[in-house]
C-alpha cells in the first residue's frame, strides 16, 4: 500500500517537473541576449519586469545542475513532450552563472538584484544572495567535472568557495556585513543563518564539488562549521514546551517580547531536514532523532486544524502574531513539510511520516 501512494505521488510530482515546470522556465525565463534567468513572469509567460535576482538565478543554477547531474541526455528528451535538451539547460545555466558572478559580486558584496544588462539594483545586508549564488556555482561545478569539462567546472567550483568563505565570515560576525547596531538591541541569534550555512556545506559535499581536503586548502574548516551551524540551530529548540523558535538570544536563552515567541513553522520544517541530512550523512542518530521531533512538533503546530495548510507564523503562546502575514499559506513551507517527511519515512517507514505529506 504504502509503496503504490509514494509511486503515485512519485509519477506525479515527475510529471509535473518535466511536463510543465521545467518547460515554462525553459521557453520564458532565459535571457538569451545578456544571460541569467528572469523571475518576473505572469501565468503565460509574459515577463512584466526585466530585474535579474540572485536568489533566483542561483536557485535555478542549482535546479539546473541537478536535474543535469541526475538525467542523461536521452532520458530527459524522453520524459518531457517539449524534448528538453540537457545541453541547452547547461548552457543556459552556465551563461546564467556567468553573468551573475561577473555582475552581481563586487568587492565582497554579492548584490540582491541586477538590471537586465547587470548593473546593481539593489543589496541587501544578509547573507542570503551569496549563499544561493554558491550553491548554484558548485553544483554546476561539479556536474560539468562529471562531464570532463574539468577546467570549467573547477573554475566555478573555485567561486563557490570563495563565496562561501565570504559567508562563512558573515555568519559567524554579522557586522562585517556593515549593519548598523542599535544600542537597545540585544546579541540574538537568528536560525536562518546556520541553517542555510549547513545546507549549503552538505548539498556541496553531496553533490561532490567540494571535500573536506578541497574546503580546507580554501582555508575553510568544513567540519569546524558543520557543528557550529549545529549548535547554533539547537538553541532553538525547546524540549520541554515542544517548539522550535526562530530567534533567541546569543547565549541560547528568550529574547525579550514577542521576537522570544516567534515561530516560523516552515523554517523550522527546513532546519529540521537539513539537520537530519547532516545526521544521516555523518551517522548520528541521536541528532536524527532531534531532526525527527523539530520536524513533527513543528507541523503539528503550524497545521491549520480547520482548513489544513500551514501557517506562516505562530506566536509560541497563542498570542496575536505582530506579523500581518502571519496567516498566509505559502507554497514553500508546504514543500519543505513534503520533503522533512519524505526523508523521515524513508529513514524509518512510520506510517505516519507518510500520512502527513500526504
Amino acid at each position: 500500500m504504502a509503496t503504490d501512494v509514494l509511486q503515485r505521488y512519485c509519477e506525479k510530482i515527475k510529471h509535473e517537473l518535466f511536463q510543465s515546470v521545467l518547460p515554462f522556465w525553459d521557453r520564458h525565463s532565459v535571457d538569451n541576449e545578456f544571460g541569467g534567468f528572469f523571475a518576473c513572469l505572469d501565468v503565460d509567460g509574459d515577463r512584466y519586469d526585466d530585474r535579474k535576482f540572485m536568489w533566483l538565478n542561483g536557485r535555478q543554477i542549482y535546479m539546473y545542475a541537478t536535474i543535469c547531474g541526475a538525467y542523461t541526455a536521452s532520458e530527459l528528451s524522453e520524459l518531457s513532450t517539449d524534448r528538453l535538451s540537457r545541453e541547452k539547460l547547461l548552457k543556459d545555466a552556465l551563461n546564467a552563472a556567468k553573468f551573475m558572478y561577473a555582475h552581481g559580486v563586487r568587492e565582497g558584496k554579492v548584490f540582491f538584484s541586477l538590471t537586465r544588462e547587470g548593473e546593481p539594483y539593489h543589496f541587501e545586508r544578509k547573507i542570503f544572495s551569496a549563499c544561493f549564488l554558491s550553491l548554484g556555482l558548485g553544483s554546476l561545478g561539479a556536474v560539468l567535472k562529471q562531464d570532463g569539462r574539468i577546467d570549467e567546472g573547477e573554475g566555478l567550483v573555485a567561486k563557490s568557495l570563495l563565496l562561501l568563505k565570504l559567508i562563512i565570515g558573515w555568519s559567524h560576525d554579522p557586522s562585517s556585513l556593515g549593519r548598523e547596531v542599535c544600542e537597545g538591541a540585544p546579541k540574538t541569534s537568528p536560525m536562518n543563518v546556520p541553517m542555510i550555512l549547513l545546507n549549503i556545506l552538505d548539498e556541496l559535499q553531496v553533490k561532490g564539488a567540494i571535500s573536506v581536503e578541497s574546503a580546507m586548502a580554501a582555508d575553510i574548516d568544513v567540519k569546524q562549521e558543520e557543528e557550529w551551524c549545529v549548535a547554533e540551530i539547537m538553541k532553538h529548540v525547546r524540549s520541554n514546551e515542544q517548539r522550535v523558535l526562530e530567534v533567541v538570544l546569543a547565549d541560547g536563552s528568550l529574547c525579550p517580547g514577542y521576537d522570544g515567541r516567534h515561530m516560523n513553522p516552515g523554517h523550522a520544517i527546513e532546519a529540521g531536514w537539513f539537520i537530519l541530512s547532516y545526521a544521516q550523512r555523518t551517522a548520528n542518530h541521536e541528532l536524527a532523532e532531534v531532526a525527527e521531533k523539530m520536524i513533527t512538533w513543528s507541523f503539528e503546530a503550524g497545521w491549520d486544524k480547520d482548513h489544513g495548510g500551514l501557517f506562516y507564523f505562530l506566536d509560541a503562546e497563542g498570542r496575536s502574531p505582530v506579523f500581518l502575514e502571519w496567516d498566509m499559506k505559502l507554497w514553500w513551507p508546504h514543500n519543505e513539510a513534503m520533503i522533512a517527511f519524505a526523508m523521515l519515512y524513508e529513514a524509518s517507514c512510520k506510517e505516519e511520516h507518510l500520512q502527513a505529506d500526504q
